[in-house]
């Protein structure tokens, strides 16, 4: 069997958190994957440029990271030995949460709730915090492959498309199928507060959750 070239790549931000960087760059290290790391403030852009390069240099898989995604080089070899044994499977994201919640980091259509029976779930929408692309495949999707758009009023909160989901847009047109493994489960990095209650217990929130609170406080 040949060997199918790998390479990982993620957009950061110029400041990022130094633990959760460690974590992904060991990761990789171990894995004897390169990373790529592209700096530039738009995303969308950044993430075409870099899987076009890739596509150009005759990679076959990109592993794609969110700079606040906390995983092992266990979980990229999962989705690697998982995408590559099975033909279907046009693109593998790992089981992650969304941030600030309890949900998923995928969609399924309309269905509030799904079972996973041992096997990757397919889905329409996942993310790129730690999924593996079959770069053959989207070498054909049309582009753009992201792109931001505002909702129907122009506006840019309900019903507007980021652009990573744009992205899964484009690939199921085309075709293809993105599935989620519940076997790779992998962290996101979260900010907390804590504080001690008004009983001297200590309690933590996340900062969305807090500042409603204080603003409660306030008017009332």
């Amino acid at each position: 069997m040949v060997k199918r070239k790998v390479c990982g790549l993620m957009t950061a931000p110029r400041y990022c958190n130094t633990w959760a960087r460690n974590i992904i760059d060991a990761a990789f290290k171990e894995s004897g994957i390169p990373l790529r790391v592209s700096g530039g403030v738009y995303y969308g852009q950044c993430m075409q440029r870099m899987l076009e390069d890739l596509i150009a240099e005759g990679v076959d898989l990109a592993v794609t990271v969110d700079f606040d995604s906390i995983f092992k080089s266990a979980d990229i070899k999962r989705l690697l030995s998982v995408i590559e044994s099975d033909p279907a499977i046009d693109a593998l994201a790992a089981l992650q949460s969304r941030r600030g919640m309890s949900y998923p980091l995928f969609t399924v259509g309309q269905k509030q709730s799904v079972e996973f029976h041992g096997r990757p779930l397919q889905v329409n929408t996942a993310h790129f915090g730690l999924t593996a692309i079959d770069l053959h495949k989207l070498a054909d999707v049309p582009k753009p492959w992201f792109k931001g758009q505002p909702a129907a009023d122009g506006g840019w909160g309900d019903g507007r498309i980021d652009d990573d989901i744009w992205f899964w847009h484009q690939w199921q047109n085309a075709g293809l199928k993105v599935f989620v493994d519940s076997g790779c489960r992998i962290g996101h990095l979260e900010e907390m507060v804590s504080e001690f209650d008004e009983a001297g217990k200590h309690v933590f929130g996340y900062p969305n959750n807090w500042g409603k609170v204080q603003q409660n406080d306030c008017e009332t």
